[in-house]
């Protein structure tokens, strides 16, 4: 039987407990929790199903993310249920672009650690409940987050071409109706069903794969499109 130690409990506990946004923290968090995860037996570390993360995109980070298709963030907190990931930390930020989903399906040196696996062994819920009676310093988040969000934490690059979903606003209620031909008269009783399926006109809302990824296809395209553009003004320019 594995022995989860305090030096164990105390990192995953610590990287559970978040970093307030500090970065630096981050990596050092990362740093220990990489550190006390790799003699991890294979049971605790192994995923076979896709993970999805939810994360939101500036403009300084399309090129890497779409165009390079890999924006390396070492560490990061993925989770195997993909509505938990839609909903995380809501549709919209200020100044960002868009919410975007990304689905990966790790491979084996990928994952640091499975939260999923870890408490589904008994013994690894004797030792947390046994660290936080010693008074451990990470002990309620632990405890706390259990397996309720079903993390899996990986160490890999954030990829355009895994995006499955892009939040934005959806159009004006009447313009939905005009464009689908829907009549004055019937327009309440749509919005009323709209509503009542917790679906409201004008609030952000998830495009799917098919139209995410025609949605990265297209930045491609314009972002190609302006390059050349400006190409062709800079030797235009030179050759005056």
């Amino acid at each position: 039987m594995y022995t989860f130690t305090d030096e164990f409990l105390e990192a995953l506990g610590a990287w559970q407990n978040g970093w307030a946004e500090d970065q630096s923290r981050k990596v050092s968090l990362a740093v220990e929790l990489q550190r006390v995860c790799v003699n991890l037996p294979r049971e605790y570390w192994e995923v076979s199903r896709p993970c999805y993360r939810k994360r939101f995109i500036h403009k300084g980070e399309m090129v890497d993310i779409i165009l390079a298709d890999a924006k390396n963030e070492g560490l990061a907190s993925w989770t195997t249920d993909l509505r938990f990931a839609e909903r995380m930390k809501g549709l919209i930020r200020a100044n960002a672009v868009s919410a975007a989903v990304f689905c990966h399906h790790p491979e084996g040196d990928e994952v640091i650690v499975s939260l999923p696996a870890l408490w589904s062994e008994p013994c690894f819920g004797k030792a947390v409940q046994a660290y936080a009676d010693r008074g451990g310093k990470f002990a309620n988040a632990l405890l706390n987050f259990r397996d309720d969000q079903s993390e899996v934490v990986l160490s890999t690059p954030l990829r355009g071409s895994e995006i499955v979903a892009l939040s934005g606003a959806s159009s004006p209620f009447d313009e939905l109706c005009d464009r689908a031909g829907i009549p004055e008269s019937d327009r309440d009783r749509v919005f009323k069903q709209l509503v009542d399926a917790g679906t409201y006109p004008g609030d952000p809302q998830y495009i799917d794969l098919a139209a995410s990824q025609r949605a990265i296809a297209r930045s491609i395209h314009h972002i190609y499109e302006l390059v050349q553009s400006k190409l062709a003004a800079s030797k235009g320019g030179s050759a005056v």
